[in-house]
Protein backbone atom coordinates (compact mmCIF):
# COMPACT_ATOMS: atom_id res chain seq x y z
CA UNK A 1 0.00 0.00 0.00
CA UNK A 2 1.12 3.81 -0.81
CA UNK A 3 -0.49 6.42 1.04
CA UNK A 4 -0.53 9.43 -1.39
CA UNK A 5 1.00 12.84 1.02
CA UNK A 6 -1.25 15.20 -0.71
CA UNK A 7 -4.83 13.93 -0.41
CA UNK A 8 -3.64 10.72 2.08
CA UNK A 9 -5.23 8.42 -0.15
CA UNK A 10 -3.93 4.71 0.47
CA UNK A 11 -3.87 2.69 -3.10
CA UNK A 12 -3.19 -1.19 -3.60
CA UNK A 13 -2.22 0.16 -7.03
CA UNK A 14 1.63 0.83 -7.59
CA UNK A 15 1.51 3.48 -10.64
CA UNK A 16 3.53 6.70 -10.60
CA UNK A 17 1.12 9.56 -9.79
CA UNK A 18 -2.05 8.68 -6.67
CA UNK A 19 -5.26 7.89 -8.99
CA UNK A 20 -7.14 10.13 -6.48
CA UNK A 21 -5.20 13.58 -7.02
CA UNK A 22 -3.26 12.60 -9.96
CA UNK A 23 0.18 14.03 -7.81
CA UNK A 24 3.04 11.84 -8.24
CA UNK A 25 4.39 9.88 -5.39
CA UNK A 26 7.41 10.87 -3.64
CA UNK A 27 8.46 8.29 -1.25
CA UNK A 28 11.29 8.73 1.60
CA UNK A 29 14.55 6.10 1.55
CA UNK A 30 12.65 4.17 4.07
CA UNK A 31 9.00 3.90 2.27
CA UNK A 32 11.27 2.51 -0.82
CA UNK A 33 13.26 0.11 1.66
CA UNK A 34 9.57 -1.20 2.86
CA UNK A 35 8.16 -1.72 -1.27
CA UNK A 36 11.54 -3.50 -1.94
CA UNK A 37 10.65 -6.23 1.19
CA UNK A 38 6.58 -5.92 0.30
CA UNK A 39 8.17 -6.84 -3.61
CA UNK A 40 10.64 -9.32 -2.46
CA UNK A 41 7.52 -11.01 -0.22
CA UNK A 42 5.29 -10.79 -3.12
CA UNK A 43 7.28 -12.60 -5.39
CA UNK A 44 8.34 -15.53 -3.10
CA UNK A 45 4.64 -16.12 -2.69
CA UNK A 46 4.38 -16.04 -6.85
CA UNK A 47 2.39 -12.99 -7.09
CA UNK A 48 5.13 -11.77 -9.88
CA UNK A 49 2.38 -9.30 -11.34
CA UNK A 50 2.20 -7.25 -7.79
CA UNK A 51 5.83 -7.54 -7.45
CA UNK A 52 6.80 -6.45 -10.72
CA UNK A 53 4.67 -3.53 -10.57
CA UNK A 54 6.22 -2.21 -7.62
CA UNK A 55 9.99 -2.71 -8.87
CA UNK A 56 8.42 -0.40 -12.19
CA UNK A 57 7.78 2.23 -9.74
CA UNK A 58 10.49 1.89 -7.71
CA UNK A 59 12.47 2.39 -11.53
CA UNK A 60 10.63 5.21 -12.26
CA UNK A 61 11.52 6.91 -8.93
CA UNK A 62 14.78 6.15 -9.67
CA UNK A 63 15.07 3.68 -6.65
CA UNK A 64 18.42 1.73 -7.37
CA UNK A 65 17.41 -1.64 -6.05
CA UNK A 66 14.01 -0.96 -7.83
CA UNK A 67 16.40 -0.39 -10.70
CA UNK A 68 17.99 -3.74 -10.25
CA UNK A 69 15.15 -6.43 -9.42
CA UNK A 70 13.67 -4.60 -12.98
CA UNK A 71 16.58 -4.80 -14.91
CA UNK A 72 16.82 -8.88 -13.92
CA UNK A 73 13.30 -9.55 -14.80
CA UNK A 74 13.57 -7.85 -17.77
CA UNK A 75 16.95 -9.09 -18.82
CA UNK A 76 15.59 -12.66 -18.28
CA UNK A 77 12.29 -11.98 -19.51
CA UNK A 78 10.03 -12.82 -16.49
CA UNK A 79 6.34 -12.37 -16.69
CA UNK A 80 7.06 -9.16 -19.00
CA UNK A 81 8.42 -9.38 -22.66
CA UNK A 82 12.96 -9.69 -22.61
CA UNK A 83 13.73 -6.23 -23.48
CA UNK A 84 18.00 -5.63 -23.57
CA UNK A 85 18.58 -2.88 -23.97
CA UNK A 86 16.13 -1.61 -21.26
CA UNK A 87 17.63 -3.47 -18.91
CA UNK A 88 21.01 -2.64 -19.76
CA UNK A 89 19.68 1.30 -19.12
CA UNK A 90 18.54 -0.20 -16.05
CA UNK A 91 21.59 -2.02 -14.44
CA UNK A 92 23.47 1.62 -15.78
CA UNK A 93 21.42 3.68 -13.68
CA UNK A 94 21.65 1.40 -10.65
CA UNK A 95 24.95 1.03 -10.76
CA UNK A 96 26.16 4.98 -10.74
CA UNK A 97 24.38 5.07 -8.11
CA UNK A 98 27.01 2.61 -6.31
CA UNK A 99 24.89 -0.83 -6.24
CA UNK A 100 27.77 -3.37 -6.69
CA UNK A 101 25.82 -6.23 -8.75
CA UNK A 102 24.21 -3.47 -11.05
CA UNK A 103 28.16 -2.55 -11.74
CA UNK A 104 29.01 -6.43 -12.50
CA UNK A 105 26.39 -6.62 -14.67
CA UNK A 106 26.71 -3.45 -16.43
CA UNK A 107 30.48 -4.53 -17.21
CA UNK A 108 29.71 -7.20 -18.64
CA UNK A 109 27.17 -5.63 -21.19
CA UNK A 110 28.94 -3.03 -22.25
CA UNK A 111 30.04 -3.29 -25.68
CA UNK A 112 32.92 -1.37 -27.18
CA UNK A 113 34.22 0.42 -23.75
CA UNK A 114 36.83 -1.92 -22.29
CA UNK A 115 37.61 0.78 -20.11
CA UNK A 116 34.37 1.21 -18.43
CA UNK A 117 34.16 -2.19 -18.81
CA UNK A 118 37.31 -3.03 -16.58
CA UNK A 119 35.72 -0.46 -13.89
CA UNK A 120 32.56 -1.60 -13.12
CA UNK A 121 33.97 -5.03 -12.67
CA UNK A 122 36.59 -3.74 -10.84
CA UNK A 123 34.37 -1.72 -8.36
CA UNK A 124 31.35 -5.11 -8.23
CA UNK A 125 34.77 -6.89 -6.66
CA UNK A 126 36.00 -4.21 -4.42
CA UNK A 127 32.74 -3.71 -2.47
CA UNK A 128 32.06 -7.54 -2.29
CA UNK A 129 29.98 -9.06 -5.19
CA UNK A 130 30.81 -12.40 -5.33
CA UNK A 131 29.20 -13.13 -8.92
CA UNK A 132 32.07 -10.38 -9.55
CA UNK A 133 34.81 -12.12 -8.51
CA UNK A 134 35.81 -14.97 -11.34
CA UNK A 135 35.93 -12.17 -13.52
CA UNK A 136 38.07 -9.92 -11.30
CA UNK A 137 40.38 -12.65 -11.32
CA UNK A 138 40.94 -13.34 -15.03
CA UNK A 139 41.10 -9.15 -14.85
CA UNK A 140 43.89 -9.11 -12.25
CA UNK A 141 45.49 -12.09 -13.85
CA UNK A 142 45.14 -9.58 -17.12
CA UNK A 143 46.84 -6.93 -15.66
CA UNK A 144 50.28 -9.08 -13.62
CA UNK A 145 49.31 -8.18 -10.43
CA UNK A 146 49.28 -11.31 -9.23
CA UNK A 147 48.56 -10.78 -5.50
CA UNK A 148 45.30 -9.07 -5.98
CA UNK A 149 44.16 -12.11 -8.67
CA UNK A 150 45.11 -14.77 -5.94
CA UNK A 151 43.14 -12.84 -3.66
CA UNK A 152 40.09 -12.56 -5.64
CA UNK A 153 40.67 -16.35 -6.82
CA UNK A 154 41.12 -17.07 -2.64
CA UNK A 155 37.58 -16.14 -2.36
CA UNK A 156 36.57 -18.58 -4.92
CA UNK A 157 37.84 -21.08 -3.86
CA UNK A 158 36.34 -20.77 -0.32
CA UNK A 159 33.13 -21.98 -1.94
CA UNK A 160 34.50 -25.02 -2.89
CA UNK A 161 34.99 -24.01 -6.41
CA UNK A 162 36.70 -26.95 -8.60
CA UNK A 163 38.67 -24.78 -10.80
CA UNK A 164 39.70 -22.24 -8.20
CA UNK A 165 40.93 -24.76 -5.71
CA UNK A 166 43.24 -26.35 -8.73
CA UNK A 167 44.50 -22.44 -9.18
CA UNK A 168 45.35 -21.59 -5.72
CA UNK A 169 47.13 -25.50 -5.33
CA UNK A 170 49.10 -24.70 -8.23
CA UNK A 171 49.53 -21.28 -6.87
CA UNK A 172 51.44 -22.46 -3.27
CA UNK A 173 53.08 -24.80 -5.18
CA UNK A 174 55.07 -22.07 -7.09
CA UNK A 175 54.66 -19.01 -5.21
CA UNK A 176 52.51 -17.37 -7.39
CA UNK A 177 51.22 -14.03 -5.89
CA UNK A 178 51.29 -16.03 -2.08
CA UNK A 179 53.21 -17.86 0.27
CA UNK A 180 55.30 -20.89 -1.62
CA UNK A 181 54.14 -23.84 0.67
CA UNK A 182 53.62 -27.30 -0.67
CA UNK A 183 51.63 -28.28 2.38
CA UNK A 184 49.25 -25.60 1.73
CA UNK A 185 48.62 -26.51 -2.02
CA UNK A 186 47.96 -30.02 -0.73
CA UNK A 187 44.96 -28.51 1.55
CA UNK A 188 43.52 -27.16 -1.38
CA UNK A 189 43.61 -30.56 -3.39
CA UNK A 190 42.51 -32.45 -0.65
CA UNK A 191 39.11 -30.12 -1.05
CA UNK A 192 38.46 -31.67 -4.35
CA UNK A 193 36.37 -34.66 -4.58
CA UNK A 194 37.32 -35.57 -8.18
CA UNK A 195 41.15 -33.97 -10.45
CA UNK A 196 39.40 -32.44 -13.90
CA UNK A 197 41.42 -34.34 -16.34
CA UNK A 198 43.51 -31.26 -17.42
CA UNK A 199 44.79 -31.23 -13.56
CA UNK A 200 45.41 -34.76 -13.24
CA UNK A 201 49.62 -34.26 -13.42
CA UNK A 202 48.87 -31.40 -10.71
CA UNK A 203 46.69 -33.24 -8.28
CA UNK A 204 49.07 -36.28 -8.35
CA UNK A 205 52.20 -34.58 -7.88
CA UNK A 206 50.92 -32.47 -4.49
CA UNK A 207 49.51 -35.71 -2.89
CA UNK A 208 52.33 -36.95 -3.18
CA UNK A 209 53.59 -34.58 -0.71
CA UNK A 210 54.44 -35.95 2.48
CA UNK A 211 53.34 -34.46 6.12
CA UNK A 212 49.73 -33.22 6.69
CA UNK A 213 48.59 -30.33 4.84
CA UNK A 214 48.20 -26.63 5.97
CA UNK A 215 45.31 -24.42 5.91
CA UNK A 216 46.41 -21.24 4.49
CA UNK A 217 45.49 -18.11 5.65
CA UNK A 218 43.33 -15.83 2.92
CA UNK A 219 45.63 -13.73 0.81
CA UNK A 220 45.90 -9.85 1.93
CA UNK A 221 43.94 -7.47 0.17
CA UNK A 222 47.34 -5.71 -0.43
CA UNK A 223 46.40 -3.61 -3.55
CA UNK A 224 43.61 -2.21 -2.19
CA UNK A 225 43.93 1.48 -2.02
CA UNK A 226 46.37 1.40 -5.14
CA UNK A 227 42.77 -0.15 -6.91
CA UNK A 228 41.02 2.87 -5.27
CA UNK A 229 42.67 5.36 -6.51
CA UNK A 230 42.70 4.06 -9.77
CA UNK A 231 38.87 4.15 -9.55
CA UNK A 232 38.81 7.51 -8.08
CA UNK A 233 40.83 8.70 -10.95
CA UNK A 234 38.47 6.31 -13.80
CA UNK A 235 35.16 7.78 -11.80
CA UNK A 236 36.55 11.26 -11.74
CA UNK A 237 37.03 10.74 -15.15
CA UNK A 238 33.88 9.22 -16.09
CA UNK A 239 32.31 11.96 -14.03
CA UNK A 240 30.33 9.08 -11.91
CA UNK A 241 29.63 11.49 -8.63
CA UNK A 242 27.64 9.12 -6.45
CA UNK A 243 30.11 6.51 -6.99
CA UNK A 244 33.83 9.07 -6.53
CA UNK A 245 31.67 9.78 -3.37
CA UNK A 246 31.46 6.33 -2.15
CA UNK A 247 35.06 5.45 -2.96
CA UNK A 248 36.71 8.67 -1.56
CA UNK A 249 34.66 7.41 1.93
CA UNK A 250 35.93 3.70 1.79
CA UNK A 251 39.73 5.54 0.96
CA UNK A 252 39.19 7.61 4.15
CA UNK A 253 38.18 4.73 6.35
CA UNK A 254 42.18 3.08 6.11
CA UNK A 255 43.14 5.80 8.43
CA UNK A 256 46.31 6.04 6.41
CA UNK A 257 48.39 9.19 6.00
CA UNK A 258 46.50 9.61 2.51
CA UNK A 259 43.29 9.02 3.72
CA UNK A 260 41.58 11.67 3.53
CA UNK A 261 43.21 13.25 0.52
CA UNK A 262 40.96 12.70 -2.19
CA UNK A 263 37.82 14.13 0.11
CA UNK A 264 39.56 17.18 0.20
CA UNK A 265 39.63 17.26 -3.52
CA UNK A 266 35.57 16.80 -3.74
CA UNK A 267 35.81 19.92 -1.39
CA UNK A 268 38.13 21.62 -3.72
CA UNK A 269 36.03 20.93 -6.51
CA UNK A 270 32.12 21.31 -5.18
CA UNK A 271 31.72 17.06 -6.02
CA UNK A 272 28.80 16.53 -3.66
CA UNK A 273 29.95 18.68 -0.95
CA UNK A 274 29.81 22.67 -1.53
CA UNK A 275 32.98 24.19 -2.79
CA UNK A 276 35.49 25.05 -0.38
CA UNK A 277 38.99 25.42 -1.97
CA UNK A 278 40.72 27.04 1.27
CA UNK A 279 39.50 23.38 3.49
CA UNK A 280 40.73 21.78 0.37
CA UNK A 281 44.17 22.70 0.24
CA UNK A 282 44.34 23.04 3.98
CA UNK A 283 43.50 19.09 4.43
CA UNK A 284 45.66 18.04 1.34
CA UNK A 285 48.66 20.62 3.29
CA UNK A 286 48.42 18.50 6.55
CA UNK A 287 48.35 15.30 4.49
CA UNK A 288 51.57 16.51 3.01
CA UNK A 289 52.82 17.27 6.61
CA UNK A 290 52.22 14.07 7.60
CA UNK A 291 54.51 12.45 4.63
CA UNK A 292 51.62 11.84 2.29
CA UNK A 293 52.57 11.11 -1.48
CA UNK A 294 49.08 11.74 -3.05
CA UNK A 295 48.51 14.72 -1.07
CA UNK A 296 52.10 16.56 -2.15
CA UNK A 297 51.23 14.63 -6.13
CA UNK A 298 47.21 16.74 -6.04
CA UNK A 299 48.90 19.75 -4.49
CA UNK A 300 51.15 19.94 -7.75
CA UNK A 301 48.13 18.61 -10.10
CA UNK A 302 46.46 21.72 -8.54
CA UNK A 303 49.08 24.33 -8.84
CA UNK A 304 50.04 23.08 -12.58
CA UNK A 305 46.28 23.07 -13.59
CA UNK A 306 45.31 26.56 -12.34
CA UNK A 307 41.99 25.80 -12.46
CA UNK A 308 40.44 25.88 -8.77
CA UNK A 309 43.79 28.00 -7.80
CA UNK A 310 46.41 30.37 -9.34
CA UNK A 311 49.08 29.02 -11.63
CA UNK A 312 51.90 28.26 -9.90
CA UNK A 313 54.79 26.33 -11.92
CA UNK A 314 57.34 27.08 -9.48
CA UNK A 315 54.80 25.62 -6.84
CA UNK A 316 53.80 22.97 -8.78
CA UNK A 317 56.99 21.41 -8.98
CA UNK A 318 58.02 21.67 -5.77
CA UNK A 319 55.27 19.75 -4.84
CA UNK A 320 55.77 17.54 -7.10
CA UNK A 321 59.18 16.68 -6.17
CA UNK A 322 58.51 16.65 -2.48
CA UNK A 323 56.25 13.65 -3.51
CA UNK A 324 59.01 12.14 -5.39
CA UNK A 325 61.18 12.21 -2.45
CA UNK A 326 58.74 10.99 -0.37
CA UNK A 327 58.78 7.94 -2.45
CA UNK A 328 56.41 7.76 -4.58
CA UNK A 329 54.68 5.16 -3.68
CA UNK A 330 51.04 4.33 -5.62
CA UNK A 331 52.38 7.01 -8.05
CA UNK A 332 55.55 6.00 -9.41
CA UNK A 333 53.88 6.29 -13.20
CA UNK A 334 52.30 9.50 -12.78
CA UNK A 335 55.21 11.23 -11.20
CA UNK A 336 57.68 9.85 -13.48
CA UNK A 337 55.62 11.13 -16.07
CA UNK A 338 55.88 14.61 -15.16
CA UNK A 339 59.76 14.47 -15.05
CA UNK A 340 59.96 12.50 -18.36
CA UNK A 341 57.80 15.12 -20.17
CA UNK A 342 59.38 18.08 -18.32
CA UNK A 343 55.72 18.90 -17.54
CA UNK A 344 57.17 21.63 -14.53
CA UNK A 345 60.52 22.20 -15.50
CA UNK A 346 63.03 20.77 -17.99
CA UNK A 347 62.61 16.65 -18.87
CA UNK A 348 64.81 15.31 -15.51
CA UNK A 349 65.30 11.81 -16.86
CA UNK A 350 67.38 10.10 -14.46
CA UNK A 351 64.99 10.89 -11.94
CA UNK A 352 61.71 9.90 -14.21
CA UNK A 353 63.91 6.77 -14.44
CA UNK A 354 64.70 5.86 -10.73
CA UNK A 355 60.87 6.45 -10.20
CA UNK A 356 59.57 4.05 -13.11
CA UNK A 357 62.62 1.64 -11.83
CA UNK A 358 60.90 1.24 -8.28
CA UNK A 359 57.53 1.47 -9.90
CA UNK A 360 58.53 -1.98 -11.83
CA UNK A 361 60.21 -3.06 -8.32
CA UNK A 362 56.87 -2.81 -6.82
CA UNK A 363 55.11 -4.58 -9.91
CA UNK A 364 53.64 -1.62 -11.91
CA UNK A 365 53.02 -3.17 -15.40
CA UNK A 366 52.68 0.50 -17.10
CA UNK A 367 56.25 1.56 -15.02
CA UNK A 368 57.86 -1.62 -16.57
CA UNK A 369 56.53 -0.64 -20.12
CA UNK A 370 57.71 3.16 -20.14
CA UNK A 371 61.30 1.52 -18.20
CA UNK A 372 61.41 -0.34 -21.81
CA UNK A 373 60.82 2.56 -23.84
CA UNK A 374 63.66 4.84 -22.24
CA UNK A 375 65.59 1.87 -22.58
CA UNK A 376 65.35 1.75 -25.80
CA UNK A 377 65.23 5.68 -26.54
CA UNK A 378 68.70 5.95 -24.59
CA UNK A 379 70.81 3.78 -26.72
CA UNK A 380 69.13 5.77 -30.14
CA UNK A 381 70.32 8.98 -28.17
CA UNK A 382 73.80 7.29 -27.94
CA UNK A 383 73.59 6.21 -31.59
CA UNK A 384 72.24 9.62 -32.88
CA UNK A 385 75.13 11.43 -30.86
CA UNK A 386 77.70 9.88 -32.06
CA UNK A 387 76.82 9.96 -35.19
CA UNK A 388 76.96 14.19 -34.86
CA UNK A 389 79.91 14.00 -33.01
CA UNK A 390 81.98 15.62 -35.95
CA UNK A 391 79.24 17.98 -37.80
CA UNK A 392 77.36 19.59 -34.62
CA UNK A 393 78.90 18.27 -31.34
CA UNK A 394 76.86 20.84 -29.36
CA UNK A 395 73.67 18.98 -30.90
CA UNK A 396 75.85 15.59 -29.87
CA UNK A 397 76.40 16.83 -26.70
CA UNK A 398 72.60 17.49 -25.78
CA UNK A 399 71.73 13.80 -26.62
CA UNK A 400 74.75 12.25 -24.89
CA UNK A 401 73.14 14.17 -21.36
CA UNK A 402 69.47 12.94 -22.28
CA UNK A 403 71.18 9.38 -22.90
CA UNK A 404 73.20 9.72 -19.64
CA UNK A 405 70.12 10.75 -18.06
CA UNK A 406 68.42 7.88 -18.87
CA UNK A 407 70.83 6.01 -17.44
CA UNK A 408 72.77 4.35 -20.13
CA UNK A 409 76.56 3.73 -18.77
CA UNK A 410 78.20 3.77 -21.86
CA UNK A 411 77.58 7.32 -22.57
CA UNK A 412 79.20 8.81 -19.65
CA UNK A 413 82.85 8.03 -21.36
CA UNK A 414 81.84 10.13 -24.23
CA UNK A 415 80.04 13.14 -21.94
CA UNK A 416 82.98 13.62 -19.71
CA UNK A 417 85.10 14.12 -22.75
CA UNK A 418 82.82 17.11 -23.67
CA UNK A 419 82.73 18.31 -20.10
CA UNK A 420 86.35 18.47 -19.78
CA UNK A 421 86.70 20.38 -23.01
CA UNK A 422 84.27 22.43 -22.47
CA UNK A 423 81.95 21.90 -26.27
CA UNK A 424 78.09 22.23 -26.12
CA UNK A 425 78.82 23.42 -22.67
CA UNK A 426 80.79 24.78 -20.05
CA UNK A 427 84.18 23.58 -18.71
CA UNK A 428 83.10 21.49 -15.81
CA UNK A 429 86.30 19.66 -14.87
CA UNK A 430 84.40 17.63 -11.83
CA UNK A 431 81.87 16.88 -13.56
CA UNK A 432 84.08 14.90 -16.32
CA UNK A 433 85.84 13.46 -13.50
CA UNK A 434 82.54 11.87 -12.38
CA UNK A 435 81.39 10.83 -15.52
CA UNK A 436 84.70 9.30 -16.36
CA UNK A 437 84.76 7.40 -12.87
CA UNK A 438 81.27 6.14 -13.26
CA UNK A 439 82.19 5.06 -16.70
CA UNK A 440 85.11 3.15 -15.56
CA UNK A 441 83.45 1.66 -12.56
CA UNK A 442 80.58 0.25 -15.15
CA UNK A 443 83.30 -1.75 -16.79
CA UNK A 444 83.77 0.41 -19.72
CA UNK A 445 87.33 0.28 -20.65
CA UNK A 446 87.45 3.61 -22.97
CA UNK A 447 86.93 5.45 -19.70
CA UNK A 448 90.20 4.11 -17.88
CA UNK A 449 92.96 5.64 -19.91
CA UNK A 450 90.22 9.58 -19.73
CA UNK A 451 90.25 8.87 -15.67
CA UNK A 452 94.19 7.74 -15.62
CA UNK A 453 94.93 11.64 -17.55
CA UNK A 454 92.42 13.02 -15.09
CA UNK A 455 94.76 11.40 -12.00
CA UNK A 456 97.96 12.18 -14.29
CA UNK A 457 96.70 16.10 -14.74
CA UNK A 458 94.51 17.09 -11.58
CA UNK A 459 91.65 16.86 -13.81
CA UNK A 460 88.74 17.38 -11.59
CA UNK A 461 90.62 15.48 -8.93
CA UNK A 462 93.82 15.62 -6.62
CA UNK A 463 97.25 14.97 -8.60
CA UNK A 464 97.93 11.07 -8.03
CA UNK A 465 100.75 10.05 -9.60
CA UNK A 466 100.50 6.11 -8.29
CA UNK A 467 96.90 6.01 -9.63
CA UNK A 468 97.78 7.68 -12.80
CA UNK A 469 100.24 5.22 -13.63
CA UNK A 470 98.19 2.78 -12.88
CA UNK A 471 95.49 3.11 -15.08
CA UNK A 472 97.89 4.61 -18.39
CA UNK A 473 99.47 1.24 -17.94
CA UNK A 474 96.69 -0.43 -18.36
CA UNK A 475 95.54 1.44 -21.40
CA UNK A 476 99.05 1.16 -22.80
CA UNK A 477 98.83 -2.74 -22.28
CA UNK A 478 95.53 -2.55 -24.56
CA UNK A 479 97.20 -0.75 -27.08
CA UNK A 480 96.60 2.87 -26.52
CA UNK A 481 99.29 4.66 -27.86
CA UNK A 482 98.43 8.11 -26.19
CA UNK A 483 98.18 6.21 -23.29
CA UNK A 484 101.90 5.23 -23.96
CA UNK A 485 102.45 9.48 -24.56
CA UNK A 486 101.05 10.30 -21.08
CA UNK A 487 102.86 7.95 -19.14
CA UNK A 488 106.05 9.40 -20.79
CA UNK A 489 104.99 12.55 -19.97
CA UNK A 490 104.33 11.87 -16.06
CA UNK A 491 107.51 10.16 -15.81
CA UNK A 492 109.33 13.09 -16.96
CA UNK A 493 107.40 15.47 -14.75
CA UNK A 494 108.08 13.38 -11.77
CA UNK A 495 111.83 13.05 -12.44
CA UNK A 496 111.82 16.95 -13.30
CA UNK A 497 110.25 17.45 -9.69
CA UNK A 498 113.00 15.12 -7.98
CA UNK A 499 115.53 16.68 -9.83
CA UNK A 500 114.30 20.34 -8.74
CA UNK A 501 113.92 19.03 -5.23
CA UNK A 502 117.70 17.66 -4.99
CA UNK A 503 118.80 20.94 -6.23
CA UNK A 504 116.77 22.86 -3.77
CA UNK A 505 118.45 20.63 -0.68
CA UNK A 506 121.87 21.26 -2.57
CA UNK A 507 121.23 24.64 -2.47
CA UNK A 508 120.18 25.06 1.49
CA UNK A 509 123.10 22.69 2.19
CA UNK A 510 125.04 25.44 0.36
CA UNK A 511 123.50 28.36 2.84
CA UNK A 512 124.67 25.88 5.84
CA UNK A 513 128.16 25.94 4.88
CA UNK A 514 128.32 22.04 4.02
CA UNK A 515 130.15 23.09 0.48
CA UNK A 516 131.04 19.40 -0.30
CA UNK A 517 127.81 17.71 0.75
CA UNK A 518 126.16 20.21 -1.60
CA UNK A 519 128.66 20.40 -4.54
CA UNK A 520 128.11 16.36 -4.60
CA UNK A 521 124.27 16.84 -4.97
CA UNK A 522 124.75 19.44 -7.65
CA UNK A 523 126.84 17.17 -9.76
CA UNK A 524 123.97 14.36 -9.09
CA UNK A 525 121.80 17.21 -10.83
CA UNK A 526 123.90 18.04 -13.46
CA UNK A 527 124.17 14.49 -15.10
CA UNK A 528 120.96 14.08 -15.01
CA UNK A 529 120.48 17.14 -16.65
CA UNK A 530 119.16 20.16 -14.81
CA UNK A 531 121.40 23.27 -16.88
CA UNK A 532 120.83 25.31 -13.21
CA UNK A 533 122.77 22.78 -11.46
CA UNK A 534 125.04 22.77 -14.13
CA UNK A 535 126.04 26.75 -14.04
CA UNK A 536 126.03 26.66 -10.42
CA UNK A 537 128.94 24.34 -10.66
CA UNK A 538 131.15 26.54 -13.12
CA UNK A 539 130.42 29.11 -10.24
CA UNK A 540 132.37 26.92 -7.58
CA UNK A 541 135.08 26.42 -10.10
CA UNK A 542 135.23 30.63 -10.74
CA UNK A 543 135.25 31.40 -6.80
CA UNK A 544 137.10 28.51 -6.03
CA UNK A 545 134.95 26.98 -3.40
CA UNK A 546 135.52 23.40 -2.49
CA UNK A 547 138.49 23.71 -5.27
CA UNK A 548 141.02 25.49 -6.58
CA UNK A 549 139.84 28.59 -9.01
CA UNK A 550 139.68 27.69 -12.57
CA UNK A 551 137.82 30.54 -14.60
CA UNK A 552 138.49 28.06 -17.32
CA UNK A 553 136.66 24.86 -16.31
CA UNK A 554 134.13 27.61 -14.98
CA UNK A 555 132.93 29.23 -18.44
CA UNK A 556 132.95 25.46 -19.68
CA UNK A 557 130.09 24.63 -17.23
CA UNK A 558 128.69 27.86 -17.93
CA UNK A 559 128.53 26.85 -21.72
CA UNK A 560 127.57 23.53 -20.88
CA UNK A 561 124.66 24.90 -18.64
CA UNK A 562 123.45 27.02 -21.58
CA UNK A 563 123.18 24.20 -23.98
CA UNK A 564 121.13 22.50 -21.02
CA UNK A 565 118.76 25.42 -21.70
CA UNK A 566 119.77 27.59 -18.45
CA UNK A 567 121.13 31.23 -18.45
CA UNK A 568 122.33 33.67 -16.57
CA UNK A 569 122.52 36.93 -18.81
CA UNK A 570 122.39 39.50 -15.79
CA UNK A 571 124.25 37.06 -13.56
CA UNK A 572 121.56 36.96 -10.89
CA UNK A 573 122.07 33.51 -9.84
CA UNK A 574 126.18 34.08 -9.70
CA UNK A 575 125.94 37.30 -7.61
CA UNK A 576 123.76 35.34 -5.36
CA UNK A 577 126.26 32.25 -4.90
CA UNK A 578 129.12 34.84 -4.33
CA UNK A 579 127.21 36.83 -1.40
CA UNK A 580 126.16 33.85 0.41
CA UNK A 581 129.74 32.86 0.44
CA UNK A 582 130.97 35.82 1.63
CA UNK A 583 128.46 36.43 4.41
CA UNK A 584 129.34 32.94 5.80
Amino acid sequence: MIRCKNCGYQSPRYERACPECQTPYELTESECEELVSEAKLLYSRNDFIRAVNIYKLLAALGNRDGERELALILEKGILVPRDYEAAVQYYASAAVKGDAFSAYKHSHMLVGNDAKSDFWLAYAALMGCKEAYPDAFALYTRYKERGTAAYYCSLIAEENDTDALIEMARRHLYGDGVEQNERMAKWYIERIERAPIHALKLYRRIQAVEGRSIRPELPRFTDRNRIIERLISAAKKFGFTKILLTLCQLYAENGTKDARVFLAMLHIEGIEFRQDVEMGISILEEAVQNRSVIGAKLLGDLYYDGEQVEQDIALAEKYYRHAAELGGEGEYESLGDVFLKGKVCEPDYALALSLFEKGAESGSFGCKRKLELMHEERERYYIEATRLERSEPDEAFKLFKKSVESGYLPANARIGWYYERGIGTKVDRKAAYNHYKIAYEAGDKRAIESLGRCYARGIGIAFNFERASELLSVAREMGSRSADRELYRIYENKKKHMIRSLYSNAMELYYQKKYDVARSMLEVCMQLGLGKATYSIGCLHEFGITTDPDRKKAVSYYKKAAEQGYTDPRQYHKQSMLRIWKQN
